[in-house]
């Protein structure tokens, strides 16, 4: 049987609903922000119901942003 998935942007709120929750969820921290709007382009494609362009935001010195959206991608599609 698979794991429901649930994401929080804390580590410490991931550890807290993990305990309420139970064996029956996954919980992970997203560790903050990890997708935004891009400054540069309109953001939105008006040809296709306004639908939303997000870019992955930039890695920091602390944390790298590519690796934590591609492990909530891989417990998503488990």
């Amino acid at each position: 049987m698979s794991k429901n998935l649930v994401i929080v942007e804390s580590p410490a709120k991931a550890k807290t609903i993990n305990k309420y929750l139970g064996s029956d969820y996954t919980v992970m921290a997203s560790i903050g922000h990890i997708k935004d709007l891009p400054m540069k382009d309109l953001s939105v494609d008006v040809d296709n119901n306004f639908e939303p362009h997000y870019n992955v935001v930039l890695d920091t010195k602390r944390r790298n942003k590519k690796k934590v959206v591609s492990d909530l991608k891989n417990a998503a599609i488990r």
